[in-house]
């Protein structure tokens, strides 16, 4: 069933405050001001301001995980499938900034009361990905290394681009720099 437009416009709302302000700082007054909607209207979508934060966050692991996991199959080795699987992720991160930029907020700079929610493991399932691909890339003969090493450089990397692109706008987060960054890994471990 279609989202509708009052829940679609609460959650826009709330990830562009969240990623701003932080969820601690957001207030239900604010979201609904900026939604244009009544507290009792946010209220019949979301029991709380808490329940509207954690569907946030598990809607767009979600959309992760599944988009992810669905460009690791495209490519027929494991260096296409790392460059499919880094576009994908930096696809997600233009299509919706603010998103990834409240995801960022969410696990580096917690406040006190935020909701309980899993991004251990969620960091754990996108290592578990790559480090998968890597051990592919390992056992065909195109990559020396241990494969969990490898992918927590991936991860690293990918991490110091999204970040760049989240608060600077560069460089592009494209095809092309998913493409670099494999490059780079593999030729410093191929030999």
């Amino acid at each position: 069933m279609p989202e509708s437009t009052t829940r679609r416009k609460i959650r826009n709302a709330a990830i562009r405050l969240f990623a701003e302000k932080g969820f601690v700082a957001t207030s239900t007054r604010e979201i609904c001001e900026r939604a244009h909607v009544t507290k009792p209207v946010l209220y019949y979508h979301f029991r709380s301001k808490d329940e509207l934060y954690r569907e946030l966050f598990l809607d767009a692991c979600a959309e992760s995980r599944r988009r992810l996991a669905e460009a690791a199959k495209r490519g027929m080795n494991a260096r296409q499938k790392l460059v499919d699987v880094l576009a994908e992720d930096f696809a997600l991160t233009r299509k919706d900034p603010k998103l990834s930029l409240m995801l960022f907020r969410m696990v580096f700079a917690p406040g006190k009361d935020e909701p309980a929610v899993d991004y251990i493991g969620m960091g754990m399932e996108w290592l578990q990905l790559l480090a998968g691909i890597v051990s592919e890339g390992v056992r065909g003969g195109e990559i020396k290394g241990k494969p969990r090493e490898i992918a927590e450089a991936f991860m690293g990397i990918h991490l110091i681009y999204t970040i760049s692109y989240l608060f600077l706008r560069q460089p592009p987060l494209d095809r092309a720099l998913a493409r670099r960054i494999v490059n780079l890994v593999f030729g410093g471990c191929t030999r």
